[in-house]
């Protein structure tokens, strides 16, 4: 994957670099304008490594920086330093603001309850899935699902597919039956649906886009029934309105937020020596 994106980025040549007839020695330094927490600096460290920099140091993936802090230092040849110089920094710039956004949001829903769990979806960029996965454990979360073949999770195509909401119900036992060691989670849009499911087996009810007051009685409601049950709230789910649906006493808070956060503001500096 890094030699690709090298070799998207480079091409033939440097040609400016070239041009300029720039030689020597020098040292790049990768700085933040603003705090955050760090994720994919190995990635960009390896860039470097690729490219013929042998001496790098750097923040490790998960590490706090403030503003003005050095993530990443490398010692070679000026030419190397300028052809991995973009391609490391977005790198850390991208992945650092999914870590970022991540702690945010983890912090605002442990305010509320610290047991709260935050789970990020599949919705990655393709290709990118390991990276963005990384960043978002930087910053406190999991992932939901890593792909389609960990765990039983059924939308509203499955259930259509498969005839209907009846039938989904009708096939519950024979899920459970069939592997013992999944758990079965359903996505629904109200407590009525949830209610039939959770008396059916589900091990998961997924709420999707209930408003956080419906939510609070829905879990109320499902916790009666079945306290082991785990309860998740997801769509459309940011810093915006996290803490309301933490209060309704979900055990998992899913969203895609920080696959969208804005990179972190990083700069990089390069000096001969």
């Amino acid at each position: 994957m890094l030699e690709y994106w090298i070799s998207e980025d480079l091409g033939a040549e440097d040609l400016t670099t070239k041009a300029l007839d720039i030689k020597g020695m020098g040292e790049a330094v990768i700085f933040a304008r603003e705090a955050g927490i760090v994720a994919c600096t190995e990635e960009a460290s390896e860039i470097y490594r690729i490219l013929g920099v042998k001496e790098i140091e750097y923040k490790f993936t998960g590490e706090s920086i403030e503003r003005s802090s050095t993530i990443l230092k490398a010692r070679g040849d000026l030419k190397a330093l300028h052809a991995a110089w973009r391609l490391a920094q977005q790198v850390i710039a991208i992945f650092s603001g999914m870590a970022t956004k991540s702690k945010r949001l983890v912090e605002k829903a442990h305010e509320v309850d610290p047991k709260v769990v935050l789970v990020s979806t599949r919705k990655t960029y393709p290709g990118l899935r390991v990276l963005a996965f990384k960043a978002i454990r930087a910053g406190g979360m999991i992932p939901h699902r890593s792909g389609l073949s960990d765990s039983i999770l059924i939308f509203k195509n499955h259930i259509r597919c498969l005839g209907g909401f009846e039938k989904l119900v009708g096939i519950i036992p024979e899920l459970k039956k069939r592997y013992p060691f999944r758990k079965i989670g359903v996505e629904v849009d109200d407590l009525e649906q949830a209610i039939i499911l959770v008396k059916a087996g589900v091990d998961l009810i997924q709420f999707d886009k209930l408003p956080p007051k419906d939510l609070s009685e829905a879990v109320v409601k499902l916790k009666e029934m079945k306290n082991e049950l785990v309860i998740a709230a997801a769509g459309g789910i940011d810093e915006h309105n996290i803490e309301d649906y933490v209060r309704a006493g979900v055990d998992l808070i899913v969203t895609s937020a920080p696959y969208y956060a804005r990179p972190l503001d990083i700069g990089t500096k390069i000096s001969p020596i």
